[in-house]
């Protein structure tokens, strides 16, 4: 959606319009009325909207009546691409780009762009966001630094999250979803400042799930869903399980193949597969990433894994 379709003169009443029907009501103001121009496009990720906006400078806010308009209570977590802006959402916070903020529609809102915008916006549903965890709604109208643990990898894996990505995306919806939703998870027990306790039973279905990914690490297509299914719980049991010790699933399933590739480079054993057969027998199906990864994780190739334990043993 574009103002470009409507004669200046009604550009804001039509975006206030696009966005009262897109995310939520709100009141649009800009000191050059004639000049606004702004765009919009979305798409679904199951239950999640992913919508990506840009424009001229101007305000929005959000008071009791626009909240009356609305057609339900929804989130948004809502991150600017390139430049820093201001919220009063609980209070008065500058949020620079790559940061995120999460947003209670239910609450009033006031927002300024003090010049051409970037920004992307997930409409979350209260039902989907419940299910991983209280201390996720607990994150409304705080700062999610892009320089923290979590908050990093949230925020690198939020910018990915664009509509024309999501339209493309080789992957299911439900996988990318509940990436966001165990990433959520982890970033609202991290800002909480609470140690990840788990009970016993948690902890016992923690290791049954290490244990299947390291059974079946091989299989190059393997997904959270599959495990899950393994195991008879649901998919985002699985992930609220490896959140609760701080961990992802495609962590979890990198390691296990990292180490599995690691062993067999150390063994004789191997010595007549070649390093790129062990890769596959790892389950990592593209070379040229089994190669990054253990170049990453141990600072050496495979081939040269190999050959610092050959000149070990030769020396000894």
């Amino acid at each position: 959606m574009s103002t470009e379709v409507v004669p200046p003169a009604q550009r804001l009443d039509y975006w206030a319009d696009v966005l009262a029907s897109a995310l939520v009501p709100m009141t649009i103001g800009c000191p050059s009325p004639r000049q606004f121009e702004s765009n919009l496009l979305s798409a679904p990720l199951g239950m999640i909207t992913v919508t990506a906006i840009c424009g001229s400078a101007h305000d929005a806010l959000t008071t009791q009546r626009e909240i009356a308009r609305s057609r339900g209570r929804s989130f948004h977590l809502v991150t600017s691409r390139n430049l820093p802006w201001t919220m009063t959402h609980r209070g008065q916070t500058r949020i620079l780009p790559g940061e995120l903020v999460l947003v209670d529609s239910q609450l009033e809102f006031e927002m300024n762009c003090p010049d051409t915008y970037n920004f992307l916006n997930l409409t979350l549903p209260p039902e989907w966001l419940a299910t991983w965890g209280s201390n996720v709604e607990g994150l409304t109208g705080r700062i999610i630094p892009a320089d923290s643990g979590w908050g990093r990898v949230l925020s690198s894996y939020v910018s990915q999250l664009s509509p024309e990505f999501i339209l493309r995306t080789p992957l299911a919806e439900s996988v990318l979803a509940d990436q966001l939703g165990a990433l959520l998870a982890l970033t609202a027990h991290e800002l909480s400042g609470q140690s990840l306790r788990a009970s016993p039973a948690v902890r016992s279905l923690l290791e049954r799930i290490h244990e299947c990914i390291m059974q079946r690490r091989t299989e190059s297509q393997l997904t959270a869903s599959d495990i899950a299914a393994a195991l008879n719980v649901s998919s985002r049991t699985l992930h609220r399980v490896l959140a609760s010790s701080g961990e992802t699933f495609g962590q979890q399933l990198l390691k296990a193949r990292m180490e599995a590739a690691v062993r067999m480079l150390q063994s004789r054993a191997f010595d007549h597969v070649t390093t790129a057969e062990i890769g596959r027998r790892a389950g990592f199906s593209n070379a040229s990433h089994f190669v990054r990864v253990i170049r990453l994780r141990t600072g050496r190739t495979p081939g040269q894994l190999r050959q610092v334990r050959k000149v070990a043993e030769g020396a000894g």
